[in-house]
């Protein structure tokens, strides 16, 4: 397919809406403060996780629309946390290391258990599963009513821009539940020369 065939000032927009719309949503819950926080780190490592992901995820979707995108929000608080535990050594996990007992099936229920350390219903896996399901169900709603024909081109690639967004909405949630935060640095005075 051509690039020029795409939309993307459409997928731009609707991403940026979607991450605008997400952000206040977290905000206004308190699961987040104002921006995202977020490293390079764990923007980049989306490119090495997406490519399997999507496959189960495009899979999954019809089935079960809030659990897949709830799921890209679990795989960016993952990443978060292996960026905030020892990034040199988790930064080339892979996407099946995600994976439950079961698969996809229970990722959610692996990473909370296996890589985040929370018991199952604490107060800390609680509070991800409200936050993530309630984005999901916002991105989902979003998502299905921006007029484009299901199983398009568009449809897709408005759907890979959604799971992006789920993802780091996900990483910058458990970062803020970490104490991470983004804050105005003052600015600094360059010395004359």
């Amino acid at each position: 397919m051509e690039q020029k065939n795409l939309n993307i000032e459409m997928y731009d927009r609707y991403e940026a809406e979607l991450l605008q719309q997400l952000i206040a949503l977290c905000n206004e819950r308190g699961w987040l403060s104002g921006k995202l926080p977020s490293s390079v780190d764990i923007e980049d490592k989306w490119k090495d996780l997406s490519a399997d992901f999507m496959v189960d995820a495009v899979r999954e979707y019809n089935g079960y629309p809030l659990a897949t995108l709830a799921w890209a929000a679990y795989i960016g608080a993952a990443v978060a946390h292996w960026w905030d535990t020892d990034w040199e050594q988790n930064r080339v996990r892979s996407y099946k290391s995600l994976l439950g007992f079961k698969g996809f099936d229970d990722m959610d229920e692996h990473i909370v258990q296996n890589v985040l350390q929370y018991k199952l219903g604490d107060d800390n896996a609680t509070m991800l599963d409200n936050a993530f399901h309630l984005c999901a169900d916002k991105a989902n709603n979003m998502l299905l009513h921006q007029g484009v024909e299901p199983g398009s081109t568009d449809a897709f690639y408005l759907f890979v821009r959604t799971m992006r967004v789920m993802y780091m909405i996900g990483a910058s949630v458990h970062l803020k539940q970490l104490g991470y935060s983004m804050q105005a640095m003052p600015l600094i005075n360059k010395p004359s020369v």
